[in-house]
């Protein structure tokens, strides 16, 4: 995916995610199995306005899962 197009749908999804996760959510709330990295069901159980489209879009290597560096990206 694009840098602008990753960037695009960022910025458009982050206004629905935003507001849940600067409520104080941590990775590590968001993480609840605590193996390190968030899962978009984990997400969505803690933010459930998260989209699949933003979770691939902040997943920069593919993984299917959030390293804390990736999470990063979805807050604000």
């Amino acid at each position: 995916m694009s840098k602008r197009l990753t960037a695009a749908i960022l910025v458009g999804a982050f206004t629905v995610s935003s507001a849940a996760l600067a409520q104080g959510m941590s990775f590590e709330a968001v993480d609840s199995n605590q193996d390190g990295f968030v899962t978009f069901e984990e997400i969505t159980a803690a933010v459930p306005t998260m989209s699949e489209d933003l979770f691939k879009a902040a997943d920069a290597n593919q993984d299917s899962m959030l390293d804390p560096d990736e999470f990063a990206t979805v807050q604000p």
